[in-house]
């Protein structure tokens, strides 16, 4: 194991001991932790979908919404197409 998969593993056994503390059952605290982790990679996405404003949308975007039968204006860029792409995956169009 690398020394940085070995840190991040060190970091998530600390906030699991410190949650079982708090909520005295390991079962909830392992959930938690898993809350924790998807609102920190959804941080992560919106820090990315960020980055991308005014870059074209890629092939790939363009052929998923194809896909999913969505009608693409020209020049859509990264971000349009990110949010189309979300939109049509839950049924709401945006």
């Amino acid at each position: 194991m690398n020394s940085n998969t070995q840190s991040k593993v060190d970091h998530y056994l600390e906030l699991l001991n410190a949650l079982k503390e708090k909520v005295s059952d390991e079962g909830n605290a392992v959930r938690i932790l898993a809350e924790i982790s998807k609102d920190q990679r959804m941080d992560q996405m919106r820090e990315e979908r960020e980055s991308m404003n005014g870059e074209p949308a890629t092939t790939k975007q363009l052929q998923y919404l194809k896909t999913l039968g969505v009608q693409v204006a020209p020049g859509l860029t990264k971000k349009q197409a990110s949010r189309l792409i979300d939109g049509a995956a839950t049924g709401r169009e945006e």
